[in-house]
């Protein structure tokens, strides 16, 4: 059902219209290093107004690393996701100008091109893995220029309409594809009859049609949806992530490969498949924590009987 709009509502949608296509326009003309600086300063400022992101981001991190790390550790890692993030919208915005000119000026290198390569030999094409970590929309756009296989991406409709086709313009701009979330499941199939890779995003909570397996050492609803057509078609799951370097680039990392295990009992194996897959995801995180969306939800959904966390 359609969510119903006021004028107040659609003054809001106008203006925050309006408010992206100033900054499109206005980035234009600055160089990347301007627009990481900016983003940085605005995070800091993002950091402290945004009181119950913080909260959110600061509770998760209880969970993730308890007592490993201390208050002044967790606080850094919020007031540097909060960075990043911002770094992130705003190079979008800035590549939005001139996709093909500008991503590979933010892009320092890519590995595991053979990964990727040998799984597409196999012509069933390929699942790729990823989280919100870094700066994935350029990731996104990345791989469309490299022109291997087309991307298909899984987004949900934006709440204003007016930025939607904005949205989709920018994240099609290289070749890519995206399935919006209440499209047909078939959809995904053809592309990976196609030899196509799909994107998925596991990082995030699910209430519907998930399962719970361990992240961070706590029961996190997740999709199973990867696992499954995985084990359904046999097509092969590549991560992919997109690394910050620290010198206002990133390096896309493909693979290693995850190969999941059949053992005759599908609805096991699919639970073990989207542990492995939430396993990777979590070690990648881990490794670096400054550069995950830690302000989401992650454990809204709790199994049954379960107090809530938040």
């Amino acid at each position: 059902m359609a969510r119903k709009t006021t004028p107040f509502t659609r003054l809001g949608q106008l203006l925050e219209y309006a408010l992206v296509r100033a900054l499109a326009c206005g980035f234009a003309f600055l160089s990347a290093r301007q627009v990481q600086w900016l983003g940085r300063t605005l995070g800091d400022v993002a950091y402290r107004l945004a009181a119950k992101r913080r909260r959110t981001a600061l509770i998760n991190l209880d969970i993730a690393f308890g007592g490993s790390k201390s208050p002044r550790e967790k606080h850094a890692i919020v007031r540097n996701c909060f960075r990043q993030l911002t770094v992130s919208a705003l190079e979008c915005l800035w590549v939005s100008h001139d996709p093909a000119r500008r991503v590979p000026q933010l892009i320092e290198g890519t590995d595991g091109l053979e990964e990727l390569e040998r799984c597409l030999a196999r012509g069933k094409g390929v699942f790729f893995l990823t989280a919100h970590y870094g700066n994935w929309e350029v990731m996104g756009l990345n791989h469309g220029l490299l022109g291997l296989a087309r991307l298909h991406s899984i987004a949900r409709k934006l709440d204003n309409p007016r930025v939607q086709p904005l949205a989709m313009s920018f994240r099609t701009a290289t070749g890519n594809n995206i399935f919006l979330r209440d499209d047909p499941p078939l959809k995904i199939v053809r592309a990976i009859q196609n030899n196509e890779c799909v994107v998925v995003m596991m990082d995030q909570n699910t209430a519907v049609r998930a399962v719970f397996v361990d992240f961070f050492g706590r029961a996190a609803a997740t999709p199973r949806s990867i696992a499954l057509l995985s084990h359904r078609m046999d097509a092969p799951i590549l991560p992919m992530f997109c690394h910050p370097t620290g010198r206002g680039t990133y390096r896309i990392q493909y693979g290693p490969e995850l190969i999941l295990e059949k053992t005759g009992n599908r609805d096991a194996d699919i639970l073990s498949g989207t542990q492995t897959c939430c396993r990777f995801v979590e070690g990648v995180i881990r490794e670096r924590p400054d550069y995950w969306m830690w302000g989401h939800r992650r454990w809204k959904t709790r199994p049954r009987g379960e107090p809530g966390i938040y």
